[in-house]
């Protein structure tokens, strides 16, 4: 029996979507199955040449509660995004990726937390599994985030987002967003990020006084698989977020702590930078190149004593990522070239 449209959808739902036909179905009936909620669904396509619009137009006949946006290329999640908030009915925006999952009351129980504490931005635990190898399934927070609910300040945020960085990453999560927080202060996506738009779209809104809080529990399943997009990291990608942290640098905060925790990302991103420069040239078999530039930013050592594969694992959560046979043994000369221990 098809449902009906509440007059005025609680949560608005965005997911973007591009070519995820193997998965977007899961995905759309893990949002539509939410326990005790008024939602909208609205699924913005970015171009896709696959059926995924066509598998979400079927669904869409016997739920209406899915909306479809589809027949431009919009570029990336941001412009997508942006798109969806543009439909948005629902007091609180929640995002939900094409080919992720939710339990079932998650939208039900976070919606609850997020009123009681009177937060603008709630995050939940995510677990993270791989679906085209084995499941290796692991979980976003560490420490204290993992046992109970806690406030979230503006330089924890960032300091939980450095390039290569210990502890959780909590630029992963799917925030459930008060939308008047977004309204009040005029804050969309920035449209030049192809990666980290969710953490950039977050601190902006710490910095003009939202109020942030997470909640332990698991109720994300976030995949991992060879077409994702979100882990892999390029000098064009990289740029983008320098770019973002300089502006957000730029920006006057009368909190010490917050400029200091900014300055520390910017040089995790700089970084990040050099690195990936070193591994560009060792997969070129220029090891002396790729010593030279260890030498302009020794702070990548400590990301070289690192075995490749357990490094890029852990960055990505990955166990079959794929690389050049040789590239550990080039890595090898490169150490002892830089006299780095392994």
């Amino acid at each position: 029996m098809p449902y009906e449209i509440p007059p005025k959808p609680v949560i608005s739902v965005i997911m973007a979507n591009y070519n995820s036909e193997a998965f977007l179905a899961g995905a759309v009936h893990s949002v539509l199955n939410q326990t005790k909620v008024a939602l909208e669904l609205i699924l913005v396509d970015d171009g896709s040449s696959d059926n995924s619009v066509k598998i979400a137009e079927r669904i869409a006949v016997t739920d209406p509660r899915l909306r479809i946006v589809s027949g431009t290329r919009y570029g990336g999640p941001a412009p997508v995004r942006n798109r969806g908030l543009e439909d948005a009915k629902g007091d609180w925006i929640a995002i939900v990726d094409s080919d992720d999952l939710i339990v079932p009351d998650r939208l039900e129980r976070m919606l609850f937390a997020a009123e009681e504490a009177n937060a603008d931005i709630l995050i939940d635990n995510l677990a993270i599994f791989q679906s085209d190898g084995p499941p290796n399934i692991t979980t976003m927070f560490e420490g204290d985030l993992r046992e109970r609910p806690a406030r979230i300040m503006e330089s924890e945020y960032i300091k939980a987002n450095m390039m290569y960085g210990r502890g959780s990453k909590l630029g992963y999560a799917k925030p459930l967003i008060r939308r008047a927080s977004l309204e009040t202060n005029n804050i969309r996506y920035n449209e030049s990020m192809r990666i980290g738009e969710d953490y950039d779209l977050i601190v902006r809104l710490l910095s003009a006084g939202a109020r942030m809080m997470s909640i332990p529990d698991v109720m994300y399943f976030y995949r991992k698989h060879g077409q994702s997009i979100s882990h892999r990291l390029d000098a064009i990608s990289l740029d983008a977020l320098a770019h973002t942290a300089n502006e957000a640098l730029r920006q006057p905060n009368p909190h010490a702590e917050v400029t200091a925790a900014h300055v520390a990302r910017l040089k995790s991103i700089q970084r990040a930078v050099v690195f990936d420069k070193v591994m560009t040239a060792l997969k070129q078999k220029d090891v002396l190149g790729a010593a030279k530039l260890v030498g302009t930013e020794p702070s990548v050592i400590p990301l070289l004593r690192m075995p490749v594969i357990s490094r890029i694992q852990r960055r990505t959560g990955n166990p079959l990522a794929r690389y050049e046979t040789d590239l550990e043994s080039q890595l090898d000369e490169l150490r002892a070239l830089c006299h780095i221990g392994a």
